[in-house]
């Protein structure tokens, strides 16, 4: 006699296959998941910015112009001064206007520099306390900027004829030699090309006449843009580390132009303003340009705040003219750019198709 016997489960050469199109319907939806998950840490991003710029109107609306890229006593933006260890840069003077009044009466901006402030435990706890607002959802660093200390000397992140972080790059300093990691801000200040370092009334420099929103000890008012709000950038986007590059992003409220070796403008351009020396994302061997620069980990670009409160995409293959690799011909050379045209408040040139 013969039975007819139900067969349960799944042969071999069955579950292979099952798991075979699982594999593939997984290999499918995952970049769709990514691009979905990317897409939204833009949108936030983008928001990001849109809250800064209605920050700084805010700030012009209370104060006639827009806070200065930073505010230094200096009497030379180039030379070191160990009476001045710290100065607020422009993220700390939106404070209020980002609900963020208290830590700016913790940290007394504008009637203390910050040095003095983290000397004390309320201080130094409000400094130290990451700013998401000042964050990019994208990028990979810190929340509060080390400057890449864990990376000084790799050969991946610092190219091979770059400074070290200990003798190049800094934190903000309460002694000159203590460094304490304050809040990243992937959000800088538009400087553009110029002398972004020379005070107003002062003698400019072979950088020639600032013509970005932001510069030492900066009062630009709207009168000042003279190109057009839609036509000028205010804030942008650099990020801690593209690809392998360490980029440095920058601090939310201020710098330290006291560091033995280099300048104040060195120090606020790498943790407040942005410059248009290199373009965006480059990964040329000058490290020490690219942490001025603008970048992002977006692909294929960075965005912008223009100075009408719209925020932009603005593609790394924009129109630039720089030298063989990549950087301008020199500091002086001009705004003959789309990208230079963006960033610049007065150029009188036609902005062309930057977006």
């Amino acid at each position: 006699m013969s039975s007819n016997r139900k067969r349960i489960g799944f042969t071999l050469v069955e579950l292979l296959v099952v798991i075979a199109i699982i594999g593939i319907l997984v290999g499918l939806l995952l970049p769709a998941v990514q691009a979905a998950r990317e897409a939204a840490r833009r949108m936030q991003c983008s928001n990001n910015l849109k809250q800064l710029g209605l920050a700084a109107h805010n700030y012009v609306d209370a104060h006639k112009t827009f806070p200065s890229g930073f505010v230094s006593s200096l009497p030379d933006p180039g030379a070191p001064a160990a009476t001045e260890l710290t100065v607020w840069t422009w993220g700390a003077f939106i404070l209020p206007f980002i609900e963020q009044g208290n830590l700016a009466n913790t940290l007394q901006v504008s009637k203390l520099p910050l040095s003095a402030a983290l000397a004390t435990p309320a201080g130094l706890a409000a400094a130290t306390t990451p700013l998401p607002g000042f964050a990019c959802p994208s990028d990979s660093g810190p929340a509060l900027n080390d400057f890449g200390s864990q990376y000084a000397g790799t050969a991946d992140v610092y190219p091979t004829n770059s400074p070290q972080f200990t003798t190049y790059e800094k934190k903000v300093t309460p002694d000159g030699t203590t460094k304490i990691a304050i809040a990243k801000s992937n959000y800088i200040g538009v400087a553009s090309v110029g002398d972004s370092f020379t005070p107003v009334g002062g003698n400019f420099n072979s950088y020639g006449r600032p013509v970005g929103v932001f510069y030492w000890n900066s009062n630009t008012s709207f009168g000042d843009i003279t190109d057009g709000t839609s036509n000028t950038a205010l804030f942008g986007e650099r990020c801690y580390k593209y690809k392998t590059l360490f980029m440095g992003a920058g601090t939310a409220l201020a710098c330290s132009p006291a560091l033995t070796g280099y300048s104040s403008r060195n120090r606020a351009v790498t943790a407040a303003l942005g410059i248009p020396y290199w373009g965006i994302n480059q990964t040329v061997t000058a490290w020490q340009h690219q942490s001025r620069s603008f970048s992002s980990n977006h692909t294929g670009g960075a965005q912008f705040a223009l100075c009408d409160g719209s925020v932009h995409f603005v593609s790394d293959a924009i129109d630039f003219r720089g030298n063989s690799i990549g950087g301008m011909s020199s500091a002086n050379q001009g705004v003959d750019s789309t990208f230079e045209r963006l960033l610049s408040m007065n150029d009188g040139q036609v902005l062309g198709e930057a977006f």
